[in-house]
């Protein structure tokens, strides 16, 4: 990325007893054109899926870095993004590569935990530089498979009232409550059963190139991320995985990327996790709106006031899939800009998700009529006997400039805060 500048980076963690690399870069602009040493601004360490190197975050970090250059912060608490650092997990890119000879053996030594480690480790490290919690936040941004890994970091620093960390951004979360379990998605079940043997070996990275740039999902990628996974998702032959081959293979091996789709218990760790830390962490979600491998049910089945789980904000980009940071990196960079901006872009539509029952239905509307909303559309109200959870999505489009954090007015609702869902 000609407008990055990369550093490389390595530590080593020991989370079940065998010491194992996980591979890190820094990036920050090559314009030197950041914000000022003693300005609040953001560190964000960043968390890839399932299958992907950590490089796939260059295009979104890139187009994140210009709109923070673009635009002053023009309200309280808004901040601007110093640098971002994205860890390779043990068993994906150039961390399996390192870690290769020790993988080969035992495949099933790496979790989701190791990933886990590897943030906190980071923060622990002193490669941050030292952190003033004034001028320096520290948000950890995760993508699919790493939103499990970034919410159980935090778990590595207790209490949860004491968590360093300014935010927690979770892309596309492969989450859901434990009462969705066994309703997944075809596609979800079709790429659960393909990912062991997929394919991964080709005469040549070209041929490679040409055979992913045809097929789903890979044909609908950001051309930037393509080019870059075929640059960082490749490595020649032979390796200890294959020791008599010749070509190219996958840096991470299939049996790396199969985790996502074997270590199931850890999303319900990381849901245990979310009920303790949305009290005093903020906890953005952003999805992509074509529920092309969680359904919406899946999705909205995260949020549960009752144990805790609510939300600083809810995204949805779209015409955007699953793989958000591959396909939509300038619409992903936006989001996150405008988390820490802490303002919604004009003319979005926004929502308003909080528990509610139907008695307070009409003092709700009048408050938002009061907030010189145009229009509100009640999709869901459920009676007060029932239980509450996840039971209104208030859709409306607002003419006023109006503050992302919306004070509500004071309801008997167990939710504590208010989850805008911004639609892009």
């Amino acid at each position: 990325m000609p407008s990055l500048v990369a550093e490389k980076f390595t530590l080593t963690t020991s989370t079940h007893g065998v010491p194992l690399v996980s591979t890190i870069k820094r990036y920050t602009r090559a314009s030197g054109t950041g914000p000022r040493p003693q300005e609040p601004s953001a560190i964000l360490l960043l968390g890839h899926g399932a299958g992907f190197p950590k490089e796939t975050w260059e295009p979104t970090t890139e187009d994140l870095f210009a709109l923070d250059d673009s635009q002053a912060p023009a309200s309280d608490g808004a901040l601007r993004v110093r640098e971002a650092w994205a860890l390779d997990c043990q068993n994906h890119g150039e961390a399996a590569v390192r870690n290769a000879e020790i993988l080969a053996k035992d495949s099933a030594l790496v979790d989701i935990y190791d990933y886990a480690d590897a943030f906190a480790s980071l923060f622990r490290s002193g490669l941050l530089g030292t952190l003033d919690p004034a001028l320096h936040k520290v948000f950890l941004v995760g993508h699919s498979a790493g939103t499990v890994g970034v919410t159980l970091a935090t778990s590595y620093f207790n209490p949860p009232s004491m968590i360093p960390f300014a935010g927690v951004i979770l892309v596309d979360p492969p989450m859901s409550s434990r009462s969705m379990e066994g309703q997944e998605t075809e596609a979800y079940k079709l790429l659960a059963a393909m990912t062991p043997r997929r394919r991964d070996l080709w005469a040549s990275r070209e041929a490679a190139a040409k055979w992913m740039r045809a097929r789903p999902p890979f044909a609908n990628w950001d051309e930037r991320v393509f080019e870059i996974y075929v640059k960082y998702g490749l490595q020649p032959l032979p390796t200890p995985y294959y020791p008599d081959k010749q070509g190219v293979t996958l840096t991470t091996h299939r049996s790396g990327e199969n985790i996502a789709f074997t270590g199931i218990k850890f999303i319900y760790h990381a849901l245990y996790r979310l009920n303790q830390i949305c009290e005093y962490v903020p906890v953005h979600l952003i999805y992509g709106a074509e529920n092309d491998l969680f359904s919406r049910e899946q999705q909205e089945s995260i949020v549960d006031p009752k144990n805790g789980r609510t939300f600083a904000s809810v995204t949805r980009l779209k015409g955007v899939g699953h793989l958000v940071v591959e396909e939509a990196p300038l619409k992903l960079a936006k989001s996150i800009f405008t988390i820490m901006r802490k303002t919604p872009r004009q003319d979005d539509e926004t929502g308003i998700s909080l528990v509610i029952f139907r008695s307070m239905k009409h003092r709700l509307v009048q408050y938002l009529e009061q907030c010189e909303i145009r229009s509100v559309q009640i999709k869901r109200c459920f009676s007060d006997t029932e239980a509450p959870r996840f039971e209104c999505y208030i859709s409306l489009y607002h003419t006023a400039p109006w503050n992302y954090y919306c004070p509500m007015p004071t309801l008997d609702i167990e939710a504590p805060r208010t989850i805008v869902d911004i639609i892009d």
